[in-house]
């Protein structure tokens, strides 16, 4: 705190005197004197310290566990797939030692020798109890008649079943035969034995051709559970089939096989659950021709980091995939971590107490004399002498009492370059502001006419036999609002209609995006004769698009939408709507369509029918978004509503849909007076040519509006 002294001068010499500070019991108060501060900065200091210190400490820690992961990894990648292999090179063994029986052999050579085949089936029976599925089968090439025994059926001499090219669940045998492989193994679902193994399939050939097939299957669930009966926490194994497809999981320690009587040529695929489907695709690829070799990798795996190791077993054409969590799964004991961690705070803790000491000696003591000098000087006594002829800051520090001005000045002169600095800084960010503002004007200009691009302004002008205009008003320099068009010829008719997206500025344009594709797809899916069925097929598309994104669920998807068929005869349309009616008019009498009660992608589906009007010469079609009737106006600032709106439809029934659009925005512009627009504004007005009023010449003109940037909405 600085203190102000009166000084008085005599005889040239200036003597201190009585200081006009009358707090005298404040000198002797402080908050916090620099004994205790010198104990808090280094605290705070070894505090500052600590933290990089475990920061770096941490992510060292973190770097060591993914390095610890992926050796984990592919040595559990390796150690699963030799577990895996195991029994099945004992089964393949065994089964080809079968195959080259003699009694096997001299059996398919001569399949109706029943002394041959007795002693077959005796000896196959010894085979049967060493396969692991208790089971063994022998089809013969030429009677193409399957023969099968296991543990629980009767034993049985005759066949079980005679196989044919001609169905499918039996071209598996053909397809070995025709490769000419000699063996080869395979997991699949018999549907006639109601059996799931991992068949071992072994070719037995004669001196003149083939003879047949023989082989055992292992009991699938088993082997899986014999492979993966350690699954720890934190590791995912998947095993897939041929094409990628899964045939089962393990996983917390569970382990889940694919129904393969239920599943097509067995399993799913792992697309849903990478988040980079071709990294993985690259590594089973990399896996199969490096021959045995594990490829590691770290990969996001359901929205987490995961070390994915993969290796490849030539001899079923499987992958074994496992996913390890490097911060789950138990890969390093931190217990030795802790003694270190201990030492490390003892070290830092020494340390502090030694800068401790030192600044109360150097520092706190000698400041603490000064303070004490400087208070006996302050109540009078002047013989009191500064501890001036240190040679150090303290000493400098009583010298410099005298030079306090000079250093506030100096002071002074510092803090206003600073001020300087800062309005140069200030500038400086304003024209930043100005250029990043400008940019974004720029952006906004682009997606102005990007969803210009999408308005069917063309294909209306050109499509012969329709009158029709057009009021697009977005409220921002984009909007949430479009119109629709179709052309399908002259032998088959046009649709057209207007989509109100909830919402509106960037947001809103981003939907309309979403709606002209599900538009355009839907139609294309269902065709543009039922506009019920392709609204309910853009409720399907848009729920489906945005419901499957997690980070979608604080969008508004809704969409109101009115879309309108008419046929190549012009005696009728078909109109469907979502929360969008259509008015049709003479000027006398006013028929209103009205549209289903829910909106697009609503909370609670909605239902959509189609509704027929027949055409009739003079009659006018409006589609409206509900901007026009909740525009703000008039005495009470009410929205327009649906009467005036109705009266006025009624009132320019008789001019043609370009005039009655632009009597529409002058009687709209009457009502809004100085109230801001405050919403999108979409209006479609169109006469389709009856049979008796169509000469070919029917055309209309188009123009863009924006609401943000000019006086006048957009018409055609």
């Amino acid at each position: 705190m600085m203190r102000r002294y009166a000084y008085s001068y005599s005889e040239g010499d200036a003597r201190l005197s009585t200081p006009v500070d009358s707090r005298q019991g404040g000198i002797m108060s402080r908050h916090l004197g620099l004994g205790v501060k010198s104990l808090l900065i280094p605290l705070l200091s070894f505090l500052v310290a600590l933290v990089p210190v475990l920061w770096i400490g941490s992510h060292a820690l973190q770097d060591v566990e993914r390095h610890f992961g992926q050796r984990f990894a592919e040595q559990y990648s390796q150690l699963h797939t030799q577990r895996m292999l195991t029994p099945l090179s004992t089964e393949l063994a065994l089964a080809r030692r079968f195959g080259d029986l003699t009694v096997t052999r001299e059996w398919l050579s001569d399949i109706d020798n029943e002394e041959r085949k007795a002693r077959f089936f005796a000896e196959s029976e010894g085979f049967r109890q060493q396969f692991d599925g208790d089971d063994y089968f022998v089809v013969h090439h030429d009677s193409r008649q399957f023969y099968f025994n296991d543990g629980k059926m009767s034993p049985s001499r005759a066949p079980r079943n005679q196989l044919s090219r001609s169905d499918s669940e039996d071209s598996w045998y053909f397809r070995m035969m025709d490769s000419g492989a000699p063996t080869r193994v395979q997991v699949a679902y018999s549907p006639a034995l109601d059996i799931t193994r991992v068949w071992i399939n072994v070719r037995v050939d004669g001196e003149n051709g083939p003879l047949g097939m023989v082989g055992g299957g292992l009991n699938f669930n088993r082997l899986l559970a014999s492979s993966f009966d350690d699954q720890p926490l934190g590791v995912a194994s998947f095993l897939l089939g041929r094409e990628g497809r899964v045939l089962a999981m393990a996983e917390d320690g569970e382990l889940q096989a694919t129904d393969l009587s239920q599943v097509d040529e067995g399993g799913g695929v792992l697309d849903a659950a990478v988040e980079d489907p071709e990294a993985l695709a690259e590594m089973l690829a990399s896996a199969r021709e490096s021959g045995g070799e594990v490829e590691t990798r770290t990969l996001e795996w359901s929205g987490e980091e995961r070390v994915v190791a993969v290796s490849y077993m030539p001899e079923l054409d499987w992958w074994l995939v496992s996913a390890v969590d490097p911060y789950a799964a138990t890969l390093l004991e931190k217990r030795w971590l802790w003694p270190l961690m201990f030492a490390l705070v003892a070290s830092l803790g020494v340390v502090l107490l030694v800068v401790v000491i030192a600044l109360r000696r150097l520092i706190v003591n000698p400041m603490r004399r000064l303070s004490q000098s400087a208070q006996a000087l302050a109540q009078g006594r002047y013989d009191t002498r500064l501890d001036s002829d240190r040679g150090d800051e303290i000493g400098d520090l009583s010298r410099d009492f005298q030079r306090m001005a000079d250093q506030v000045q100096a002071h002074t002169e510092e803090l206003e370059e600073r001020i300087r600095q800062r309005t140069m800084d200030l500038t400086l960010a304003n024209r930043q502001m100005s250029e990043a503002k400008r940019q974004i004007d720029d952006s906004l200009d682009c997606a102005r006419v990007l969803q210009q691009a999408i308005l069917p302004s063309r294909d209306m002008q050109r499509c012969a036999g329709l009158r029709h205009g057009v009021l697009w008003s977005p409220k921002d320099t984009v909007g949430g609002d479009i119109f629709v068009f179709r052309d399908f010829g002259h032998d088959r008719g046009y649709l057209l209609g207007v989509i109100d997206c909830a919402g509106h500025g960037v947001p809103g344009a981003l939907m309309t995006m979403l709606a002209r594709a599900a538009f355009d797809n839907s139609v294309n899916q269902v065709g543009p004769e039922n506009p019920a069925g392709i609204l309910e097929e853009m409720d399907r598309r848009i729920r489906r698009t945005l419901e499957a994104d997690s980070e979608a669920h604080g969008v508004t998807p809704h969409m109101d939408a009115g879309l309108v068929w008419v046929g190549a005869d012009q005696q009728q349309l078909t109109f469907s709507g979502a929360k969008l009616d259509l008015y049709a008019t003479d000027g006398q009498r006013l028929e209103v369509l009205a549209g289903g009660r829910r909106a697009l992608a609503f909370k609670r589906r909605g239902e959509f029918t189609n509704q027929t009007l027949a055409l009739v010469p003079g009659w006018s079609c409006t589609l409206c978004s509900d901007g026009f009737l909740d525009q703000a106006g008039g005495e009470h600032g009410f929205g327009f509503g649906r009467r005036r709106f109705e009266a006025m439809l009624l009132e320019h029934a008789e001019l043609d849909p370009r005039a009655q659009v632009a009597a529409f925005l002058d009687a709209l512009a009457c009502f809004q007076g100085e109230a801001h627009q405050r919403d999108d504004i979409t209006l479609l007005c169109f006469q389709p040519a009856v049979e008796d009023e169509q000469d070919g010449t029917a055309s209309a003109t188009s123009n863009i509006h924006h609401g943000h940037d000019e006086e006048v909405p957009w018409t055609s």
